[in-house]
């Protein structure tokens, strides 16, 4: 008998959790093999357990989940990431694939996507579900193009309302970097403020006014 495909599901929403485990117990090949809340829990569960497959929520509590990836990536080799996501822009799909996620699937787009992209990430294929596709080879502005993975991290954070030091513990970084990245991104973005950079985060979609 065929091993299972290895599913950990992070997502902060119980009836998101709830369906796709539901999903995942239909199918036959696949084993649900942990549930986080939260992307830094997912990082730790992801270190224990070694799933094939993580399917996760890309706007998510504590730690972004682009670095959340890159952790993910380092701590498990084997592992891939689908990303979910209720409200998609080009942004947020540029960016996924900037960090090796393998899959974009849209929860409108209901469950048989999910199942489709986790068969894919096992073959090592990408996958956007149908609703993104139009999307995907869609360009972001200039001004967010111009922008390192790091200072987009760093975008996303100060638009979550963190403070420097916040951002530096939470990165890995010190404050005295984290502030070149934000003094960076005010260069590049021409925008002088935090509270204009979280403006322009929440109108880019890189996050969503009540994450």
């Amino acid at each position: 008998m065929p091993t299972p495909i290895r599913v950990l599901i992070a997502d902060d929403h119980p009836l998101i959790r709830d369906a796709i485990a539901a999903l995942l117990k239909e199918t036959g090949d696949m084993e649900l093999v942990g549930i986080a809340e939260q992307a830094g829990q997912a990082v730790d569960l992801v270190a224990k357990l070694k799933p094939r497959v993580v399917v996760m929520d890309i706007l998510m509590p504590g730690v972004d989940a682009f670095q959340a990836v890159d952790e993910m990536r380092r701590l498990s080799p084997g592992t891939d990431v689908v990303f979910l996501s209720g409200a998609a822009f080009d942004s947020m799909i540029e960016q996924a694939k900037r960090s090796g996620s393998i899959g974009f699937v849209s929860k409108a787009d209901g469950g048989g996507p999910v199942i489709e992209a986790i068969r894919a990430a096992v073959k090592g294929e990408q996958y956007f579900s149908e609703s993104l596709r139009s999307g995907v080879h869609a360009g972001l502005g200039e001004r967010l193009r111009s922008l390192s993975g790091r200072e987009l991290e760093v975008l996303r954070y100060i638009a979550r309302g963190f403070s420097k030091k916040e951002i530096g513990n939470l990165m890995h970084l010190s404050v005295k970097t984290v502030d070149r990245h934000a003094t960076s991104l005010m260069a590049k973005l021409d925008i002088h403020d935090r509270v204009e950079l979280a403006r322009f985060a929440i109108r880019e979609g890189l996050v969503t006014a009540s994450n």
